[in-house]
C-alpha cells in the first residue's frame, strides 16, 4: 500500500511541476528503461492506447497527439501506430531541459 501511495505522490509532483512535454518524455524513458538501457536507438511499445496513456499523464488525447507529433517532426522519435522509435535517447532525455 506504501508503495501505491508514493506513486500516487510521485504522479501530483509530476502533474503540477513538469511541462507536457516533460511528462511524455519522462513516460517514453521510463518505458525505454524495461527495455534495453545501453541501445542508443530503441523502439517501445506502448501497453495500450495512446488515449489511456494521455489519460494517465493527466493531458487530453489531443494535447498528446500533438507533442508526438512535434517530438516526431524534431526527429526525435518517429510514431508507427502503438510502436514509438526513439532514434537517440541521449537527445530525447535533453530536449527541453
Amino acid at each position: 500500500m506504501a508503495m501505491r501511495l508514493h506513486h500516487l505522490i510521485t504522479d501530483v509532483e509530476s502533474y503540477s511541476l513538469h511541462s507536457g512535454r516533460q511528462r511524455i518524455i519522462g513516460y517514453l524513458l521510463r518505458e525505454q528503461l524495461d527495455s534495453d538501457e545501453a541501445e542508443k536507438a530503441v523502439t517501445v511499445t506502448l501497453p495500450t492506447n495512446k488515449g489511456v496513456i494521455a489519460s494517465r499523464l493527466n493531458l487530453t488525447q489531443e494535447h498528446f497527439s500533438r507533442i508526438l507529433h512535434e517530438l516526431s517532426d524534431k526527429g526525435l522519435i518517429a510514431v508507427e501506430g502503438r510502436k514509438i522509435h526513439i532514434a537517440d535517447v541521449d537527445k530525447l532525455r535533453d530536449y527541453d531541459l
